[in-house]
């Protein structure tokens, strides 16, 4: 899932809340999840100024990449099943809109590739 943040929240703000208010409410409304991850962009960090190739927060859609992984696919149509209750919809839906800009948050199915490590 890629979402922005809301519109007058900074960053560490956005931050704060997910870990901290929304990340603990979704983990009480759903079903346990094998790895809930949230991956922050850093849009300050120098690794990159070396040639340029970091980004400013005004060139995403997105400040955050979710990331739900599950052991089988059953798992996550349970999930999504859960996420699809009204009054579960409804609570998710509500806390959002203290931290997510509204239509700024899609959910993504992915294919994953590794690569072996030598």
């Amino acid at each position: 899932m890629a979402i922005k943040r809301k519109r007058g929240i900074t960053h560490q703000q956005f931050i704060d809340y997910y870990e901290n208010k929304h990340a603990p409410l979704l983990r009480s409304l759903l079903p346990p999840m094998q790895i809930y991850r949230r991956n922050y962009l850093i849009f300050d960090d120098p690794m990159f100024a070396v040639d340029n190739r970091g980004g400013s927060d005004n060139d995403l859609d997105f400040d955050v990449i979710t990331e739900v992984i599950f052991s089988t696919r059953q798992e996550a149509e349970a999930l999504m099943a859960a996420v699809a209750r009204p009054e579960i919809f409804a609570k998710i839906k509500a806390d959002e809109e203290n931290f997510v800009e509204p239509g700024r948050a899609k959910c993504f199915v992915v294919q994953v590739c590794q690569s072996p490590i030598p």
